[in-house]
């Protein structure tokens, strides 16, 4: 690069970090209201909260890179054309490609980045997160006993845990369970929370069962150890199981039969694959958009308002429509190649505005052989 390009391509990515960083801060705070109601009643919230926060921030990034990408290369534009230096390139003979190429260097950078995001960083990141969710909406321990209060699961049974302590240990348990045609009450020094392959139960450990029959008779029966199971107040949509945005490229692509039918349907795999390689693009598109409000019009001491916000209008309407695309291929497989073409054809529309001859050279074109 010449240094006019590299001057004006420091002048892009110091606004596009600091766009980046700025955006990004304001979706960890929306990240994190909404993570804060599934965490709220735990208690080690603190920790749980931050690290599920900044798992699911990679596909957020992922989405702003291009808005980023966008708003630096206006800044930039904005920046140069104020303190002439767009027209001194022009006039040291340099072209509209030469001007035009540090800021598609930053739309290269971008799509690298957002590429790895979406192929390696998001799954990855995710995965981690859907393990951590599991794990708190199936911690009994946390999310259903309080020490020292009944706590009432609906359909007759109630939990009283007398402490908790830190190794998730239960002492002084009593389970009221009165469902059925029987009522039965168990009491324990101490249980645990444990899994097995019916899924979640509590090992009672010396304790003693009450069970009333249907005769109203009472009858009491000690055990060293016994299996309460808990499947029944556990969330079923909580079942452990990795969605689209959790996979990786070839899971997406190449799915297995399990994958196919784990999925609502098995075009919302493709789809996913497809945007994860597309995406990208509309850092390249958002580049050659901002770029085209500044130099496919001729200079204007007025500024460039106007045009910059007909640019960002189309831009977010071509986002838009990329989105609507990727919805109609979850249900149709032929539209994935749309979701190449969108931010391609929105890059070639504001490319060839950059590149045609301004009106204003037009018509003084025009106007010279009447002048004659």
């Amino acid at each position: 690069m010449t240094l006019f390009q590299r001057y004006a391509f420091r002048q892009a990515l110091w606004p596009f970090l600091g766009a980046l960083a700025a955006l990004g801060g304001l979706a960890v705070l929306t990240q994190s209201l909404s993570n804060l109601d599934m965490i709220a009643d735990q208690r080690d919230a603190a920790l749980r909260f931050v690290w599920i926060t900044l798992l699911a921030m990679p596909q957020v990034i992922a989405l702003l890179i291009p808005v980023a990408v966008f708003i630096a290369c206006a800044m930039a534009f904005n920046r140069l054309n104020s303190d002439s230096e767009l027209i001194i390139g022009a006039a040291a003979g340099m072209s509209r490609r030469q001007r035009l190429t540090p800021f598609l260097r930053l739309a290269a950078y971008a799509i690298l980045l957002n590429l790895v995001i979406n192929l390696f960083v998001q799954p990855a990141s995710f995965r981690q997160m859907r393990e951590q969710v599991f794990e708190i909406r199936t911690d009994i321990a946390a999310s259903l006993m309080r020490p020292g209060e009944f706590v009432s699961m609906g359909d007759g049974v109630s939990f009283y845990a007398r402490e908790i302590g830190e190794d998730q240990v239960l002492r002084g348990v009593f389970i009221e369970d009165a469902r059925g045609t029987s009522a039965t009450a168990y009491a324990a020094r101490r249980a645990v929370i444990a899994r097995s392959d019916r899924g979640p139960v509590m090992l009672l450990e010396d304790g003693v069962l009450t069970q009333l029959d249907e005769a109203n008779t009472l009858s009491n029966l000690t055990f060293d150890r016994y299996e309460f199971d808990l499947g029944a107040f556990i969330d079923t949509s909580s079942a452990f199981f990795f969605k689209e945005s959790d996979r990786f490229l070839p899971e997406l692509l190449r799915p297995s039969a399990a994958d196919k039918a784990r999925a609502r349907q098995p075009a919302d795999l493709a789809a996913e694959g497809h945007y994860r390689l597309a995406s990208p693009l509309y850092s390249l598109a958002f580049a050659l958009i901002a770029a085209a409000a500044f130099l496919s019009v001729e200079h204007r001491r007025t500024g460039y308002m106007r045009f910059i916000l007909i640019a960002g209008a189309s831009a977010l309407l071509l986002r838009l429509i990329g989105f609507a695309v990727q919805a109609g291929a979850s249900n149709n497989t032929d539209l994935n190649a749309l979701q190449y073409a969108v931010p391609l054809l929105g890059g070639a529309a504001a490319l060839w505005l950059i590149a045609r001859p301004n009106r204003g050279a037009r018509q003084s074109r025009r106007r010279a052989p009447e002048a004659a």
